[in-house]
């Protein structure tokens, strides 16, 4: 009878401890998937962010390209009137 209460002692002390090793890991794993929830959420803030900025600059390299085609329009125009005042003098 007493080999069987050490066996139960044991196996009980050993299904604690499992336990508590379960536990803790139980807990890793918990602050493990807040903390990718958290990389998640930051790196698609990043995304949009760096999408919001991709449009902008697409938007800005077009008015660039417009503003050089007026100014290219303007200075040909600007050309054709002093050659215009040049026959008149």
């Amino acid at each position: 009878m007493n080999v069987y209460k050490s066996l139960y002692r044991k196996v009980n002390e050993e299904k604690n401890l499992m336990e508590d090793e379960y536990k803790k890991l139980e807990k890793i794993i918990e602050r493990y998937e807040k903390q990718l929830k958290v990389s998640t959420s930051t790196l698609k803030n990043n995304q949009d962010t760096l999408q919001v900025a991709r449009n902008d600059l697409q938007h800005v390299k077009l008015e660039n390209a417009e503003l050089k085609h007026k100014i290219d329009v303007l200075e040909e125009r600007a050309e054709e009137l002093y050659a215009q005042v040049n026959t008149m003098v």
